[in-house]
Protein backbone atom coordinates (compact mmCIF):
# COMPACT_ATOMS: atom_id res chain seq x y z
CA UNK A 1 0.00 0.00 0.00
CA UNK A 2 2.83 2.36 0.86
CA UNK A 3 4.38 1.73 -2.52
CA UNK A 4 1.11 2.65 -4.21
CA UNK A 5 0.85 5.90 -2.25
CA UNK A 6 4.44 6.76 -3.15
CA UNK A 7 3.80 6.05 -6.80
CA UNK A 8 0.71 8.26 -6.83
CA UNK A 9 2.63 11.03 -5.10
CA UNK A 10 5.42 10.86 -7.65
CA UNK A 11 2.94 10.91 -10.52
CA UNK A 12 1.11 13.90 -9.02
CA UNK A 13 4.38 15.77 -8.46
CA UNK A 14 5.39 15.03 -12.04
CA UNK A 15 2.14 16.47 -13.37
CA UNK A 16 2.57 19.61 -11.25
CA UNK A 17 6.11 20.12 -12.52
CA UNK A 18 4.85 20.09 -16.10
CA UNK A 19 2.85 23.30 -15.58
CA UNK A 20 2.74 26.26 -13.22
CA UNK A 21 0.24 29.02 -12.54
CA UNK A 22 1.32 32.67 -12.60
CA UNK A 23 -0.39 36.01 -11.97
CA UNK A 24 -0.01 38.99 -14.28
CA UNK A 25 -0.79 42.52 -13.09
CA UNK A 26 -1.06 45.41 -15.56
CA UNK A 27 -0.88 49.12 -14.74
CA UNK A 28 -3.17 50.92 -15.44
CA UNK A 29 -5.83 48.48 -14.28
CA UNK A 30 -7.93 49.16 -17.41
CA UNK A 31 -5.22 47.69 -19.67
CA UNK A 32 -6.24 44.74 -21.82
CA UNK A 33 -4.09 41.60 -21.48
CA UNK A 34 -3.54 39.10 -24.28
CA UNK A 35 -1.87 35.70 -23.93
CA UNK A 36 -0.56 34.09 -27.12
CA UNK A 37 -2.78 36.42 -29.13
CA UNK A 38 -6.00 35.74 -27.21
CA UNK A 39 -7.67 38.35 -24.98
CA UNK A 40 -7.85 37.04 -21.38
CA UNK A 41 -8.90 40.01 -19.23
CA UNK A 42 -8.18 43.51 -17.89
CA UNK A 43 -5.78 44.55 -15.15
CA UNK A 44 -5.11 41.28 -13.29
CA UNK A 45 -5.26 37.74 -14.64
CA UNK A 46 -4.02 34.27 -13.72
CA UNK A 47 -2.75 31.89 -16.35
CA UNK A 48 -0.77 28.67 -16.70
CA UNK A 49 2.55 28.02 -18.39
CA UNK A 50 3.19 24.48 -19.54
CA UNK A 51 6.74 23.17 -19.53
CA UNK A 52 6.43 21.78 -23.05
CA UNK A 53 5.53 25.28 -24.37
CA UNK A 54 8.60 26.85 -22.68
CA UNK A 55 7.01 30.35 -22.59
CA UNK A 56 3.87 32.43 -23.16
CA UNK A 57 3.71 35.62 -25.26
CA UNK A 58 2.09 38.57 -23.48
CA UNK A 59 0.67 41.74 -24.98
CA UNK A 60 -0.76 44.55 -22.84
CA UNK A 61 -2.45 47.60 -24.36
CA UNK A 62 -4.45 50.61 -23.26
CA UNK A 63 -5.47 53.79 -25.08
CA UNK A 64 -3.00 56.58 -24.33
CA UNK A 65 -0.18 54.17 -23.45
CA UNK A 66 2.56 52.40 -25.39
CA UNK A 67 1.64 48.77 -26.11
CA UNK A 68 3.90 46.32 -24.25
CA UNK A 69 4.88 42.94 -25.69
CA UNK A 70 7.04 40.45 -23.83
CA UNK A 71 7.49 36.78 -22.96
CA UNK A 72 7.36 34.91 -19.66
CA UNK A 73 9.35 31.65 -19.53
CA UNK A 74 8.50 28.47 -17.68
CA UNK A 75 11.98 28.32 -16.13
CA UNK A 76 11.51 31.77 -14.53
CA UNK A 77 10.98 31.06 -10.83
CA UNK A 78 8.66 34.02 -10.24
CA UNK A 79 4.94 33.39 -9.87
CA UNK A 80 3.73 36.98 -10.21
CA UNK A 81 4.60 39.74 -12.68
CA UNK A 82 3.69 43.42 -12.77
CA UNK A 83 3.93 45.42 -15.99
CA UNK A 84 3.54 49.21 -16.02
CA UNK A 85 2.75 50.77 -19.39
CA UNK A 86 4.52 53.95 -20.47
CA UNK A 87 2.49 57.00 -21.45
CA UNK A 88 2.16 57.41 -25.23
CA UNK A 89 3.49 60.92 -25.92
CA UNK A 90 2.07 60.84 -29.47
CA UNK A 91 -1.40 60.13 -28.10
CA UNK A 92 -1.11 63.00 -25.63
CA UNK A 93 0.08 65.37 -28.38
CA UNK A 94 -2.69 64.55 -30.86
CA UNK A 95 -6.45 64.35 -31.23
CA UNK A 96 -8.65 61.91 -33.12
CA UNK A 97 -10.02 63.49 -36.30
CA UNK A 98 -12.69 62.26 -38.70
CA UNK A 99 -11.16 64.53 -41.35
CA UNK A 100 -7.64 63.05 -41.24
CA UNK A 101 -6.38 61.82 -44.64
CA UNK A 102 -9.53 62.75 -46.53
CA UNK A 103 -10.63 65.82 -48.43
CA UNK A 104 -13.26 68.14 -46.96
CA UNK A 105 -14.85 70.94 -48.96
CA UNK A 106 -15.18 74.63 -48.19
CA UNK A 107 -17.52 76.76 -50.29
CA UNK A 108 -16.02 80.20 -50.74
CA UNK A 109 -18.15 82.93 -49.21
CA UNK A 110 -20.05 85.21 -51.63
CA UNK A 111 -18.48 88.10 -49.73
CA UNK A 112 -15.21 87.41 -51.54
CA UNK A 113 -16.94 87.91 -54.90
CA UNK A 114 -18.63 91.07 -53.60
CA UNK A 115 -15.31 92.45 -52.38
CA UNK A 116 -13.46 91.56 -55.63
CA UNK A 117 -16.38 92.48 -57.97
CA UNK A 118 -15.99 89.21 -59.95
CA UNK A 119 -15.15 85.54 -59.47
CA UNK A 120 -11.66 85.88 -60.97
CA UNK A 121 -10.76 88.57 -58.46
CA UNK A 122 -12.34 86.48 -55.69
CA UNK A 123 -10.10 83.52 -56.63
CA UNK A 124 -7.03 85.73 -56.21
CA UNK A 125 -8.20 86.92 -52.77
CA UNK A 126 -8.90 83.35 -51.66
CA UNK A 127 -5.57 82.18 -53.11
CA UNK A 128 -3.72 84.71 -50.97
CA UNK A 129 -5.77 83.76 -47.91
CA UNK A 130 -4.96 80.05 -48.37
CA UNK A 131 -1.26 80.83 -48.33
CA UNK A 132 -1.63 83.05 -45.26
CA UNK A 133 -3.38 80.26 -43.38
CA UNK A 134 -0.83 77.59 -44.34
CA UNK A 135 2.12 79.82 -43.43
CA UNK A 136 0.71 80.06 -39.90
CA UNK A 137 1.54 76.34 -39.58
CA UNK A 138 4.44 75.83 -42.01
CA UNK A 139 7.55 77.88 -42.71
CA UNK A 140 7.26 77.29 -46.45
CA UNK A 141 5.01 76.01 -49.24
CA UNK A 142 6.27 73.07 -51.31
CA UNK A 143 4.00 73.47 -54.36
CA UNK A 144 1.89 76.44 -55.43
CA UNK A 145 0.21 76.45 -58.88
CA UNK A 146 -2.46 79.12 -59.22
CA UNK A 147 -3.32 78.08 -62.77
CA UNK A 148 -4.47 74.63 -61.61
CA UNK A 149 -5.54 75.84 -58.18
CA UNK A 150 -3.22 73.46 -56.33
CA UNK A 151 -1.25 74.13 -53.14
CA UNK A 152 0.71 71.65 -51.02
CA UNK A 153 2.96 71.97 -47.99
CA UNK A 154 6.08 69.85 -47.41
CA UNK A 155 5.92 66.98 -44.94
CA UNK A 156 6.57 68.09 -41.37
CA UNK A 157 8.00 65.34 -39.14
CA UNK A 158 7.73 65.04 -35.36
CA UNK A 159 9.38 62.29 -33.31
CA UNK A 160 8.01 60.70 -30.14
CA UNK A 161 10.68 58.73 -28.30
CA UNK A 162 8.51 57.04 -25.65
CA UNK A 163 6.09 55.77 -28.31
CA UNK A 164 8.98 54.84 -30.62
CA UNK A 165 7.12 56.52 -33.47
CA UNK A 166 7.46 59.41 -35.86
CA UNK A 167 4.56 61.35 -37.36
CA UNK A 168 4.54 63.38 -40.53
CA UNK A 169 1.88 65.89 -41.54
CA UNK A 170 1.15 67.51 -44.89
CA UNK A 171 -1.66 69.75 -46.14
CA UNK A 172 -3.05 69.72 -49.69
CA UNK A 173 -5.49 72.31 -51.08
CA UNK A 174 -7.07 72.16 -54.52
CA UNK A 175 -9.74 74.15 -56.31
CA UNK A 176 -12.74 71.95 -57.04
CA UNK A 177 -15.65 74.31 -57.85
CA UNK A 178 -18.38 71.84 -56.94
CA UNK A 179 -21.84 72.59 -58.35
CA UNK A 180 -20.52 75.60 -60.24
CA UNK A 181 -19.57 77.39 -57.01
CA UNK A 182 -16.05 78.49 -56.10
CA UNK A 183 -14.99 75.62 -53.80
CA UNK A 184 -11.73 74.35 -52.35
CA UNK A 185 -11.00 70.81 -51.17
CA UNK A 186 -8.55 70.50 -48.28
CA UNK A 187 -6.82 67.44 -46.87
CA UNK A 188 -4.62 67.03 -43.80
CA UNK A 189 -2.47 63.94 -44.22
CA UNK A 190 -1.27 62.39 -40.97
CA UNK A 191 0.97 59.33 -41.13
CA UNK A 192 3.15 57.47 -38.65
CA UNK A 193 6.06 55.02 -38.82
CA UNK A 194 8.55 53.39 -36.43
CA UNK A 195 11.13 55.89 -35.20
CA UNK A 196 14.00 53.91 -36.73
CA UNK A 197 12.52 53.73 -40.25
CA UNK A 198 12.58 56.35 -43.00
CA UNK A 199 11.34 54.10 -45.78
CA UNK A 200 8.32 55.53 -47.59
CA UNK A 201 6.35 52.29 -47.28
CA UNK A 202 6.79 52.34 -43.49
CA UNK A 203 4.44 55.30 -43.11
CA UNK A 204 0.77 54.45 -42.67
CA UNK A 205 -2.27 56.68 -42.22
CA UNK A 206 -3.42 57.44 -38.70
CA UNK A 207 -6.75 58.92 -37.61
CA UNK A 208 -4.95 61.18 -35.13
CA UNK A 209 -3.78 64.71 -35.99
CA UNK A 210 -1.17 66.58 -33.97
CA UNK A 211 -2.75 69.24 -31.77
CA UNK A 212 -0.65 71.94 -33.42
CA UNK A 213 -2.71 71.39 -36.60
CA UNK A 214 -6.16 70.83 -35.09
CA UNK A 215 -7.25 74.46 -35.62
CA UNK A 216 -6.28 74.39 -39.29
CA UNK A 217 -9.62 72.95 -40.45
CA UNK A 218 -11.86 75.43 -38.57
CA UNK A 219 -9.56 78.24 -39.68
CA UNK A 220 -10.09 77.32 -43.33
CA UNK A 221 -13.82 77.06 -42.73
CA UNK A 222 -14.06 80.44 -41.00
CA UNK A 223 -11.64 82.46 -43.11
CA UNK A 224 -12.51 81.12 -46.56
CA UNK A 225 -16.16 80.39 -45.90
CA UNK A 226 -16.54 83.99 -44.72
CA UNK A 227 -14.67 87.24 -45.16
Amino acid sequence: MKSLHLLLLLLFTGVISLAKEIKIVAVPSTAKIYIDGAYVGDGIISTTIRKKDDFIAIKIENAGFVTLQTKVYFKDKRNAYEFTLKKDDFYDSSTESANANKFFNVNVSDKYIEAAKDEKGASLLVWKMIHQILLNYYSEIATSDMLSGFVQTPWSKTSFGEANTQVRTRVTVKESNLGGKLTYSIKIESQQAPLSSNREESFINTDRVLKQYEQLIPEFQSRIGSL
